[in-house]
């Protein structure tokens, strides 16, 4: 799909050089593959904390026993 869109230089290429694209394509392919991948992540750590605290572990929900897991 073809879009016309304004980007600010400045950022377009921070994020260029951060994610090492040699292209703007490629860096606007990467950056919106990155917040995909980032919500999923977030998804699944999200997903994993409600199997445990769903499975009677109280332990999770104990400030005293989690208190240095932070």
């Amino acid at each position: 799909m073809r879009l016309v869109v304004d980007i600010d230089k400045g950022l377009l290429e921070a994020a260029q050089q951060r994610l090492g694209a040699p292209t703007i394509e490629e860096t606007v392919r990467a950056a919106l593959q990155a917040v995909v991948d980032r919500d999923e992540e977030r998804a699944s750590a999200i997903e994993a904390f409600e199997f445990w605290r769903t499975r009677d572990n109280t332990d999770l929900l104990d400030p005293e026993i989690t208190k240095d897991a932070w």
